[in-house]
């Protein structure tokens, strides 16, 4: 597993994260899946945005991901497979 990034924001059916610094970016594909530390799926990777050193990650959050688990991930890390 790659470490992505950290969660930021929740936003409706979404969550941004701050890219980790160490992250390959041309790894990063749209649609790749996003895990939790304890490889639970909670969605795919929509979007790669702002600065090129800092960028951010738009995570579409999957159907099955329940809301009451959304809040826990808040300034968690998230991770690629």
């Amino acid at each position: 597993m790659k470490r992505l990034g950290e969660v930021l924001h929740i936003v409706d059916s979404l969550l941004i994260a701050r890219a980790d610094k160490t992250l390959d970016q041309s790894a990063l594909r749209e649609g790749s899946s996003v895990f939790t530390r304890k490889m639970e799926k909670i969605g795919k990777v929509k979007e790669l945005f702002g600065p090129v050193k800092a960028p951010y990650v738009s995570i579409k959050i999957s159907k099955e991901t329940k809301t009451s688990e959304l809040t826990d991930l808040k300034h968690e890390r998230v991770y690629l497979q």
